[in-house]
């Protein structure tokens, strides 16, 4: 007889001791083989597991010393048998195999059935006759062996016996182990074969309609679980095929379209990598503005995806822009492909000052979404030396280069900080414009090797940005100058250490921001070197829209056309207030006022429970914020902080004079003295309480 004696561990650590050796040696006395190993107590189900499925399958297992009495086996075997006996039997499968003819039959039976109890009709059918799987079910029983005055239980774990021997029993008892085992599964073998009680079970045999369609005969819970199944299973499927749409189907039209049209404009090629391969410069074919007469250029940068027309249209404005979602054929393109149009700031068009063109981020990094590639919380250097150009082709002027000048991140909301307004198209004075420029650079994540003056033309390209919310990724080239290499020497190219950023980015990422100077004082001092002007700059150097002076002190009549500054955004705050009504329940209230206001508070009232008075005293006061606030006793609080008022009140104890017991009447008895009147009660010393004391 193969035996495995699987002694766990008594405490967390594995201890020295070993199986008593007698009781080794009175087993194998009987002629059988046996294995000593010990195990961690929460792997003994893994080990029987691992037992029963090796090669050398023991006939009995014997876990010694392990219990104390019955409840401390049932605690620690009940999950182990349970498992075992869903292991040892494999209950019949009572589902169909889908028969597409005849559940078809049955989903029409079953959707004229649910259209009659819409109807209140009612429909007579003949019930199908049901269909059973009979079978037997299996459950493991425990059998109790007396050991010495001690209690020992026996099971079966799949293909090998298994006993649990509690503490203290004696080497010889357990030497007596395999005979007992044997011979009590022996006995009980007729009403218990091979450790097992037979149950006889039957299951119904359903198809696909019945267990997933309401059907005549359903309950009333059943019908509604199944409703709700299938709703459910539609809102999935509705939702996936959306999702496959707007993921793939529509992107891949999209595309489609783009790649017809570079067809056309690049004469037979899909994309401009052709005009590196030919020997003759590669002529553009504007026939393309027949499809669409907003069509004004074309822009590309290489190593991107960005290859597609720029459109305007004439009817734009701040509150509506058409190619936002309409394609170069001014199809209606929904979740935002549209197309690459000029800003409707830029009046002029692709002979603007500054062309600000619009792209949407798409997550193929189509239309403006490979300008991420340039750097998102910081400066990407080995992609810029990629790509530091951008071409814009126009039917007149032909093909210009547009070196890089900065690639920065802004933000268009001013609750984020001082919102620098890069929505610049026209400029009043040189100085203005070169305090423009001097602004983009100091913004730039990378320090790009390109000279800038008063003469140049820009290109600032724009799309949506997510490291804070309504950010933008901006990148701004200026135009080469006749006679100029397109050529950028990209080696001299480095990250800026200390971009310029939004407010909102300090305090998260950085502890200070820069100091922004103006263009005219930052060249006095030296600090830049990327102008070749004449430095004869004439004008205010005061932004377009910005809010806030950038300028010395001006004169009167400059003073008379800046804008007035716009006053401070007011701060609010939110004040709760717990208090008590008259029936002493607890009430709560907030309020949502502004910094330095005066806030009357409520009237608060006196209540009286179980057997106390409860009297208002005053309000306490605590400052979320940790900031100053002013009165503690008067009505009126004046807010700078976030606050929570509790009313305070005094506890009193309450006492109640008994009533007089009711007499029977009697006759009328000689008269006495008059009764002294009763004292009054006097009251006990009163104690304050706090608020939160007088809750139910």
């Amino acid at each position: 007889m193969n035996i495995l004696v699987l002694s766990p561990y008594k405490g967390l650590k594995p201890d020295k001791t070993e199986y008593s050796p007698e009781a080794v040696r009175a087993l194998r006395e009987s002629g059988s083989t046996v294995t000593v190993k010990k195990c961690f107590f929460l792997l003994l189900e893994a080990e029987l597991r691992k037992a029963v499925k090796s090669d050398n399958c023991p006939d009995l297992i014997i876990v010694p010393d392990y219990i104390g009495n019955e409840e401390d086996f049932r605690s620690k075997f009940a999950f182990i048998i349970d498992r075992a006996r869903h292991k040892a039997q494999q209950v019949p499968n009572a589902k169909e195999k889908i028969d597409i003819k005849k559940s078809l039959g049955d989903l029409k039976d079953n959707i004229k059935y649910i259209i009659s109890k819409i109807k209140k009709e009612d429909v007579t059918k003949k019930e199908r006759e049901a269909r059973y799987v009979s079978y037997k079910r299996k459950k493991i029983h425990v059998f109790p062996i007396e050991l010495n005055d001690k209690t020992a239980y026996a099971f079966t774990y799949l293909n090998s016996k298994v006993i649990v021997t509690p503490g203290g029993v004696s080497p010889e008892a357990l030497g007596e182990i395999p005979a007992l085992v044997n011979s009590t599964f022996g006995e009980n073998s007729e009403e218990y074969p091979g450790g097992y009680s037979l149950t006889d079970r039957t299951l119904k045999v359903t198809t696909f309609t019945e267990r997933h369609f309401p059907r005549k005969g359903d309950s009333k819970n059943e019908v509604i679980r199944k409703s709700a199944m299938l709703a459910a299973a539609c809102v999935f499927i509705a939702a996936g095929f959306m999702f496959i749409y707007n993921m793939y189907v529509m992107p891949a039209q999209q595309e489609a379209l783009q790649s017809d049209i570079r067809t056309i404009f690049y004469e037979g090629s899909t994309d401009s990598s052709a005009a590196k391969n030919a020997k003759k410069p590669m002529k553009l074919n504007w026939n393309i503005r027949k499809k669409n007469s907003d069509i004004k250029g074309w822009i590309h940068i290489d190593h991107t995806k960005i290859d597609y027309p720029v459109l305007q249209c004439k009817s734009d404005n701040k509150d509506s822009q058409f190619y936002l979602n309409h394609n170069y054929l001014k199809q209606y393109t929904p979740r935002g492909f549209g197309a690459i149009f000029i800003d409707y700031r830029s009046k002029k068009g692709m002979a603007s000052k500054n062309v600000i063109l619009h792209g949407h981020h798409m997550e193929d990094g189509s239309m403006f979404g490979n300008l991420m590639n340039y750097g998102k919380y910081s400066g990407n250097l080995g992609f810029y030396k990629k790509a530091p150009v951008v071409k814009l082709s126009t039917p007149k002027g032909g093909t210009k280069t547009y070196k890089i000048i900065s690639v920065f991140k802004s933000n268009v909301n001013p609750a984020q900080g001082e919102y620098f307004d890069f929505y610049c198209a026209k400029f009043k004075s040189s100085a203005q414009f070169m305090n423009y420029v001097y602004n983009l650079r100091i913004r730039s994540l990378i320090n790009c090797p390109v000279n800038v003056n008063e003469k140049d033309q820009l290109v600032t390209l724009v799309t949506c940005s997510y490291e804070f919310p309504g950010f933008r990724t901006v990148v701004v080239a200026r135009k080469c100058r006749k006679n100029e290499s397109t050529k950028v020497d990209v080696s001299s190219a480095s990250l800026n250490k200390n971009p310029v950023w939004p407010q909102c980015y300090y305090g998260r990422f950085r502890a200070t921001r820069p100091t922004i100077l103006t263009f005219k004082k930052a060249y006095k001092k030296g600090l830049i070197k990327w102008y070749d002007g004449s430095a004869k700059l004439k004008g205010s150097e005061q932004l377009p829209t910005s809010l806030k002076e950038t300028t010395q002190p001006t004169t009167s009549a400059q003073q008379a056309t800046q804008p007035k500054p716009t006053k401070p955004p007011k701060k609010y705050y939110t004040i709760k207030i717990t208090r008590f009504n008259k029936h002493g329940k607890k009430v709560s209230s907030r309020k949502k006022v502004v910094e330095g206001t005066k806030v009357k508070l409520p009237k608060v009232r006196n209540f009286k429970k179980l057997g106390y008075k409860y009297t208002f005293k005053k309000w306490r006061i605590k400052g979320i914020s940790g900031k100053k606030y002013i009165s503690r006793k008067t009505k009126k609080i004046t807010v700078r902080c976030n606050l929570k008022l509790k009313a305070k009140y005094k506890k009193t104890k309450i006492y109640v004079k008994p009533k007089p017991a009711p007499t029977k009447p009697t006759k009328p008895a000689k008269p006495t003295k008059p009764a002294e009147k009763p004292q009054p009660a006097t009251e006990k010393p009163t104690e304050e309480e706090n608020p939160e004391d007088v809750e139910e």
